[in-house]
């Protein structure tokens, strides 16, 4: 569909002649009965081509001009077949538009096109008396000529349209105002006044441009749709980001909640579509120009669809799993003069809202104060005389591992050729540093698309991808060992670098200044180290990262596209991958005090995939007696997946220079056995839909796919789907009824998806495995020998996880699609989950065997409105999304919950439980501290027993749920889950005058986050430095809800897995706001560059967040368990983007 509206526009600015027949002032020509009747030496012999094309034809071979009515723009032309040879003009026209629902009719040598019984008409209506002569160009953003563009007197019928050139010249009154329109552009009222030539700029319509959604195996106009699809048009605004894709959708669409997972540069974020259905693997499937899994430079992409339900992502069958569909459509090769894009941004981003910490002087205050309380010995690296150069802060850990980081963006893209042979080709690169030290990413990608068009029925399109990245990060930023939390450890006495007692730099067997640890060298005799705890130097844990991590990934698609009878198009795609990933670590002793390790390493894994994918699509569209539409799609896909890894680590090397980290200058290569894995998969699909419309009223569309797979012994499943829609604002009675409502559209779908991810391959092969234990043989065991042993048990009956879906949805847009609006509600259920089977705990295997054991549901709603106008000269739209999701386990087979292992500080919060949603938070509540030791006392049992026998006043008093009067894990609770009950967003563009404006404000509610930071900082018998928080603790501020200061935590008020960690995650941000100004065509015109296009753009990212939560960042990843997760950063970027 996209394809034939783009059809009747190029038709539409090629027509030439148009301009002629408009410039007629005079009477109505009569019709010309010898162009009818005249035999034209013409031979046309067109198969299931655009109108474009035979237009083109009947121009070159005859000096006939075509004119057309506007009302064109709404007509759903099908592909056109034409066989003449010297025939009437009548008689080819028949042939032509046979069945399009398009009319003609012949005056002179100008054939009009228009649809139903409405008639052009050739005279103008021009009011004589005080006219003037007007003249002018029209053209695009990009400075070219718009051919066919309406030039219209307002409130009359006088007008032209303008010709090859972009030209026009009219007889209008003096007091006369112009409408300037174009198919795909926002039309501009401009009064005649004085002024007698015109140099009009046309603005691109969004609105108009997204009415085309591109679905699976195809594209349907927006309006059209039975399914739930969410589309956006990736502007240059969205683009000018300094972000990846997945970070530009953020906010954008109802539905999809986008989470960074932390601000770490290598890291990734998650994406998910109405929720998570399987715990894991519920990835996202990318569709790249209808090839699954294939890559992309995010400034390619023209837009992006979100395939929401099942019904719209059910026809990609096993390649989707739960997760849902994005369909990226990628720039393609165009023909004509050769058109450069060309993109580049710099910018820094740095950490906000970073943790406090105690000073020095305040640290050794508060340890004493918490030894005084539990009326135990003050540490001896606390006493002044003993050692008086801990009472100093010299450091700021927190500053020193952070610092603003650098982004920069390169891109470029060229296209060009002719119809027969057209090309596209980009290049970009991208190299981001992480506000962490010594961190960063760099990439680099190259596309190049190829288009041959052989003949009138078969066409050749090869694309290729390569892309290349490297970097460093990946660091431990989660846990209680991480580097962020071994910062927030650190004695602030310390310093980064070893001096001598005198202050002198301290050298290191590498010649340079050696690293500080939490006390200096020459003080390790007195003692004092144990005070600090066990933390290493964060700056050098940065400083020493020695990554090497090269990924490359090459991509090709060879495509035949064959149109052998009109309505039909067999498509052939064959896309081979290769990607090769290493990544190398050289791991450096650790000699400063503190905690050290006195052994190095290196380790080397290879990562080699190799894949090839055959898919053949068969489609037919036709149209009967103008009301009927009948669409059918047929296809058949064949694939090979295989993966090889291995990995190797060598310990002890001599030097840790650059120059003696090669593998071969480790000398202990006993300590870790070398392994290997090698794994192959097949998989192969057929599939079909079926799409019926009558009458631009009623749409209903079916498909079915049967997938089979290696993975399994019973190895295939059938997936159907089935949607409908009632345009209601079709029917005959509802336009006279609600005249403002231009679309009001009832939708319904359903359909199932299959998953199959969590499965390995040879899941019912189980492999005999060497034991990991000795088995002793002989008269005193001397003979201890390894056997083999099954790691799990065989599950033949293992079938694949489905995800069903049900969706209701209308689509609604008033006062002349100025306002839209999209609303949802839907029900996803997962059902036949796939998860570890419970076996006894004598069953003598390693892992328990995966079984279809449980149903999680998925339900809420989703609502879209956008608002698109235009006030004087001012263009603007405004848009919000809200969208609501609740997530439920509804059966695990024979439990009633899962454990689960993730923890910070070894509290393990998490379990998912039937009832409940998918990595629920299970805690103790409390109720608030004792503030007395008499209440602590009054806390008893029915039988009055104490139910915390160590709480004084100002520790935290837990809730005995059970009433058991004893506090243990049978006392958890449900307290909610990191996953939003609520996401919203706002958006919003302003254009004027050559500047533009957008923001995004984005947000999410209802979800926890438990900030295990607390756990970390809180406690005083660590040894470890503490949060500022701690000056507002119950010790010194009897009102607080920060526990007392404690030595030994009696009571366990960090050590108990409690909602006193448990926060509110929700959050609005100022996403971003991007300021552009783009130059005059009239300065670059003046400068000779006609034709080209520069703007210069602002963007800030993460410009400031309004939340509750008090960690660093409330967008943490992991389930929600904040461990000192390393921070989203604020970005600022400036950019310039040039096209000529």
């Amino acid at each position: 569909m996209k394809k034939r509206f783009n059809d009747l526009i190029s038709m539409k600015r090629l027509c030439i002649g148009i301009s002629l027949c408009c410039m007629v002032t005079g009477g109505q020509a009569a019709p010309t009965s010898g162009v009818i009747d005249q035999r034209f030496d013409v031979e046309l012999s067109l198969s299931n081509t655009t109108l474009k094309s035979v237009v083109n034809s009947l121009k070159r071979q005859t000096d006939i001009v075509f004119s057309y009515d506007t009302s064109l723009e709404s007509l759903r032309v099908n592909n056109v077949s034409v066989r003449v040879k010297d025939e009437t003009i009548d008689t080819i026209l028949e042939q032509v538009f046979r069945g399009t629902g398009i009319k003609y009719m012949i005056e002179d040598r100008i054939i009009f096109l228009y649809s139903g019984n409405k008639k052009p008409v050739a005279k103008l209506n021009l009011v004589q008396q005080n006219t003037k002569v007007i003249s002018g160009v029209i053209r695009d953003a990009l400075g070219e000529p718009i051919i066919g563009a309406n030039v219209i007197v307002k409130g009359s019928t006088t007008g032209v349209i303008t010709g090859v050139n972009g030209d026009f010249s009219l007889e209008v009154p003096q007091n006369a105002v112009l409408v300037i329109s174009y198919i795909g552009y926002l039309s501009q009222e401009i009064p005649v006044g004085n002024q007698s030539i015109f140099n009009v700029i046309l603005k691109d319509d969004t609105q108009k441009l997204e009415e085309v959604v591109v679905v699976g195996y195809g594209d349907t106009r927006k309006k059209d749709l039975s399914m739930a699809v969410s589309s956006i048009k990736m502007d240059s605004e969205i683009k000018g980001r300094p972000l990846g894709l997945e970070g530009m959708l953020q906010g954008q669409l109802p539905g999809v909640t986008i989470a960074n997972d932390g601000g770490d540069p290598m890291s990734s974020p998650t994406v998910t579509i109405r929720g998570q259905g399987s715990r894991s693997e519920d990835k996202v499937l990318y569709i790249v120009d209808g090839v699954p899994g294939a890559p992309f430079n995010a400034e390619d992409v023209e837009s992006i669809s979100v395939l929401k339900d099942a019904a719209s992502a059910a026809i990609y069958g096993a390649h989707v799993g739960s997760g849902g569909v994005i369909v990226v459509t990628t720039k393609q090769a165009q023909s004509g003069k050769a058109k450069v894009d060309a993109n580049v941004y710099y910018g820094i981003q740095n950490a906000t809202n970073l943790p406090k910490m105690l000073t020095a002087e305040e640290y050794v205050r508060v340890r004493t104060d918490a030894a005084n309380a539990s009326g135990m010995a003050v540490p001896s690296g606390l006493d002044p005389n003993l050692y008086p150069y801990g009472q100093t802060t010299r450091t700021d850990w927190i500053d020193e591992i952070f610092r603003t980081a650098g982004v920069q963006h390169y891109a470029a893209s060229i296209t060009g050729g002719s119809d027969n042979l057209k090309a596209f080709a980009s290049v970009s690169y991208d190299k981001k540093q992480g506000v962490l030290l010594n961190t960063y990413k760099e990439k680099i990608g190259a596309r190049m698309n190829l288009e041959f068009k052989i003949n009138n029925w078969l066409s050749f399109i090869q694309r290729a991808n390569y892309e290349h990245s490297n970097g460093q990060g990946d660091v431990n930023t989660s846990t209680h060992t991480g580097v962020i939390a071994q910062a927030m450890f650190m004695p602030r006495s310390a310093t980064v670098y070893e001096y001598d007692k005198a202050g002198n730099p301290v050298m290191g067997d590498n010649g340079k200044q050696a690293y500080g640890g939490t006390v200096p060298t020459w003080a390790k005799d007195l003692g004092v180290a144990g005070t600090f705890g066990e933390v290493q130097n964060p700056v050098a844990k940065l400083e020493r990262l020695r990554q090497y991590r090269p990924d490359q990934r090459i991509f090709s698609t060879s495509t035949f596209i064959l149109k052998p009878v009109s309505g039909l198009t067999v498509k052939s795609d064959f896309s081979a991958s290769s990607r090769n990933y290493q990544y190398q670590e050289f791991s450096m002793k650790i000699p400063e005090i503190g905690k050290p390790n006195d052994q190095n390493s290196k380790t080397i894994s290879n990562t080699m995939e190799r894949s090839w994918l055959w898919e053949t699509t068969a489609t037919y569209s036709q149209a009967f007696n103008e009301k009927h539409l009948l669409s059918l799609m047929a296809g058949y896909t064949m694939g090979y997946d295989n993966y090889r890894y291995n990995t190797t680590s060598v310990y002890d090397f001599p030097y840790e220079d650059d120059w003696a980290q090669d593998f071969v200058n480790g000398t202990n290569w006993s300590k870790e056995k070398p392994s290997e894995l090698f794994t192959e998969e097949s998989k192969v699909s057929a599939f079909g839909r079926a799409s019926y419309s009558y009458d631009d009223r009623y749409f209903v569309t079916g498909s079915i796919r049967y997938d089979a797979t290696s993975k399994l012994f019973k190895r295939s499943d059938v997936f159907p789907a089935v949607s409908g829609a009632w345009k209601l604002s079709s029917e005959p009675f509802f336009k006279d009824v609600v005249p403002a409502i231009s679309l009001f559209k009832i939708r319904a779908s359903w359909g199932q998806i299959g998953n199959i991810a969590s499965v390995g391959r040879y899941a019912y092969n189980v492999k005999l495995t060497e034991s990991p234990y000795f088995t002793y043989f002989g008269n005193i065991g001397q003979n201890a020998i390894k056997g083999v042993s099954l790691q799990t048990f065989q599950n033949l009956g293992l079938v694949w996880e489905t995800s069903q879906q049900t969706d209701l949805g209308f689509d609604l847009n008033l006062l002349n699609d100025k306002l839209s609006m999209t609303v949802d509600y839907f029900i996803k259920d997962t059902k036949d989950l796939i998860e570890e089977m419970t076996v006894p705990s004598v069953a003598g295997i390693e892992n328990a065997p995966l079984g279809n054991v449980g149903k999680v549901r998925n339900s809420g709603w989703e609502v879209g409105v956008n608002w698109t106008d235009k006030a004087g000269a001012v263009t603007y739209s405004i848009g919000a999304n809200f969208s609501t999701l609740k997530n439920e386990v509804k059966n695990l087979g024979d439990r009633d919950y899962i454990p689960h292992s993730d923890e910070v500080r070894s509290l393990m919060p998490l379990q998912s439980a039937v009832g409940q949603p998918w990595n629920a938070f299970y805690v103790i509540e409390t109720d608030g501290l004792f503030r007395s030791d008499e209440e602590a006392a009054a806390y008893m049992d029915a039988e009055g027993n104490r139910i915390q026998p160590n709480a004084k006043a100002g520790d935290i008093k837990f809730v005995d749920m059970n009433k058991d009067g004893v506090i243990n894990d049978k006392d958890r609770v449900y307290k909610g889950s990191y996953a939003p009950k609520y996401t919203f967003a706002l958006n919003g563009s302003l254009a004027w005058n050559n500047f533009d404006v957008s923001f995004l404000f984005q947000g999410v509610a209802g979800n926890k986050i438990f900030n295990g930071v607390k756990a970390m900082v809180y406690p005083a018998d660590q040894g470890f430095n503490m949060s500022a928080d701690m000056l507002n603790s119950y010790t010194y501020n009897p009102s607080s809800d920060i526990p007392r200061l404690a030595m030994n935590d009696a009571n366990k008020n960090f050590t108990t897995t409690s909602d006193f960690f448990l926060e509110d995650g929700s959050y609005l941000r100022l996403k971003n706001l991007t300021i552009g100004y783009t130059l005059p065509k009239s300065l670059m015109s003046s400068i000779g560059c006609t034709g080209t296009n520069i703007r210069f753009y602002a963007s800030g990212e993460n410009l400031f967040t309004i939340t509750g939560y008090d960690g660093m960042d409330p967008e943490v990843g992991r389930m929600g368990l904040d461990g000192g997760k390393y921070p989203v950063s604020r970005v600022f970027s400036f950019g310039l983007n040039v096209n000529f």
